[in-house]
């Protein structure tokens, strides 16, 4: 199962407890994007191997430590994160995600914008993947063939001069590209496929607290289904209703919810009955929610 991205996950959060800038709307924008594109991809690849003997990784994010590998000295990092990696026909198959809202013109190094600017060499960040990702293969003594895929979901999207390259997938050849590679293993890959999970990366360094203080953040309780910054109301003492979706809650999945939502911009803060009743504004009390820590419903 694919989790949505951190970084995203709190300007959702931000978006209905304080005022998004310019930045970090534009950076919202292309992180919801991005994620949709992936989650996209993911219903229509996993059409493609339903039934099948093959393994899916989503969201695949390593550390790899070999001295040898260069991309890393380029890019100054050496944790790498590729959208989904898939062993099927006794190969390792990895595909980017793009889910962009605009035109652009293929080149073999740079890729352009239709009105001529330069956008960036799409091939580079897919080129460290693979040779990342073989090198961690083989530091587990596996001798597999990595081959990577650059993937445009938007079908609104054209993709000038174009060639006919075979890890270049769009929607007009995705089921034929898709039909070749989805092809049960011969072989058991389960080692392969359990040291890369015993190499994932729990946490990335990327992950980090929201920039705010818990004093800046509006309290109250919020819909997490939809974009509404209006507040829950109540219904009743047990039950709570979103106006805008007509969602409804109960108050151990309010208390649930703001509990994900305080550690999810900063798991450092600490999240207590009266803390959460602050963040609520009030709407749930501190003594309903020891109650429930009592009854063991709810962690802390």
């Amino acid at each position: 199962m694919r989790k949505i991205p951190l970084k995203l996950k709190q300007l959702q959060i931000l978006e209905q407890r304080s005022t998004l800038g310019e930045t970090e709307e534009k950076e919202k924008e292309k992180l919801s994007r991005g994620y949709a594109g992936e989650l996209e991809f993911d219903k229509i690849l996993d059409a493609y191997v339903s039934g099948l003997d093959v393994y899916h990784l989503k969201d695949f994010r390593f550390k790899n430590d070999d001295a040898r590998d260069l991309t890393k000295v380029v890019s100054g990092s050496s944790e790498v994160q590729i959208d989904n990696v898939l062993a099927a026909g006794d190969r390792i198959y990895t595909f980017e995600v793009k889910n962009f809202a605009f035109d652009l013109i293929y080149g073999s190094k740079n890729w352009h914008f239709t009105g001529g600017s330069e956008y960036k060499d799409l091939s580079m960040q897919v080129n460290r993947q693979r040779s990342s990702l073989n090198f961690l293969i083989r530091d587990g003594g596996f001798n597999y063939e990595v081959i990577s895929h650059l993937v445009f979901v938007n079908p609104q999207q054209t993709i000038y001069n174009m060639p006919n390259l075979k890890n270049l997938i769009v929607p007009s050849n995705m089921g034929r590209r898709l039909a070749k590679i989805c092809v049960s293993n011969r072989y058991d890959q389960s080692s392969v496929v359990d040291y890369l999970d015993s190499r994932r990366l729990v946490k990335s360094m990327y992950d980090l607290p929201a920039n705010v203080s818990f004093e800046a953040l509006r309290c109250g309780v919020f819909c997490y289904r939809c974009d509404s910054t209006a507040e829950l109301e109540r219904v009743n003492p047990y039950k709570y209703c979103c106006s805008s979706c007509t969602k409804e809650f109960t108050v151990l999945e309010v208390i649930l919810v703001l509990i994900d939502e305080l550690k999810t911009l900063n798991e450092s803060w600490e999240v207590s009955p009266a803390r959460i009743s602050a963040f609520s504004g009030g709407a749930v009390s501190s003594s309903t929610i020891r109650r429930y820590k009592r009854d063991g419903r709810i962690l802390l």
